[in-house]
């Protein structure tokens, strides 16, 4: 039987939510049977379940070379996909290349992604954050997405700092000197990776707006 999960939560019903794209690498030593079905892969069909209470793995992916195969192991302290069931979100392994697995999360909050990004790195995987959205069902209501595949984990964690914090609410709840202390880095080094995430945001918003092309 599986095991009970201490925070269920009810669901939420939302039809204005954040969806996001994370490059989630594994803890070393972590085995993982998609990982090491080849050098990529996508089209993927994901599940745990539970064979005489150990709890499995059971994947279906399309690889690189054209094949489509059926994939199981027993599921280890590093594997993250458990992680995801104890929030409250849906999740979805796009693809896999090299070493990492590109999931798509939808949730209802910032908050909840917050959490879910804590809990993976608390497993010890490496996360990054390669786009997110706020989606929302009124069609005429504008939809921005970043695509944030230049945004390093250090840029990252600098802005997802910046915002648990307060510092870009009004009038603001901390300055660079708070979150540089937080961060263990100089004022300088927090303020040029916060410029470098907005410069990119003002130009994803500068080309939905205009429709040019980058």
């Amino acid at each position: 039987m599986p095991p009970d999960r201490a925070d269920d939560v009810e669901p939420n019903p939302s039809s204005n939510h954040v969806t996001a794209q994370f490059r989630v690498e594994l803890p070393s030593g972590t085995d993982c049977a998609l990982l090491e079905s080849g050098t990529g892969g996508e089209d993927i069909t994901q599940d745990i379940v539970w064979l005489d209470d150990d709890e499995m793995c059971r994947v279906e992916v399309t690889t690189d070379d054209g094949s489509r195969q059926l994939l199981g192991d027993e599921v280890d302290d590093g594997c993250v996909c458990p992680t995801f069931r104890h929030h409250d979100c849906v999740t979805s392994i796009e693809a896999f290349d090299d070493d990492a697995l590109i999931v798509s999360v939808a949730t209802a909050d910032r908050e909840e992604l917050s959490e879910i990004v804590t809990s993976l790195r608390d497993l010890g995987a490496a996360v990054r954050l390669e786009r997110i959205g706020h989606s929302n069902a009124d069609p005429e209501r504008r939809l921005l997405e970043l695509e944030a595949d230049d945004v390093t984990e250090k840029q990252f964690e600098a802005v997802r700092m910046a915002v648990e914090a307060g510092y870009y609410e009004r009038p603001r709840r901390a300055d660079l000197g708070d979150l540089a202390d937080e961060l263990g880095v100089s004022r300088s080094a927090v303020s040029q990776r916060l410029a470098a995430v907005e410069s990119k945001l003002v130009t994803e918003l500068f080309v939905a707006e205009s429709g040019e092309v980058k």
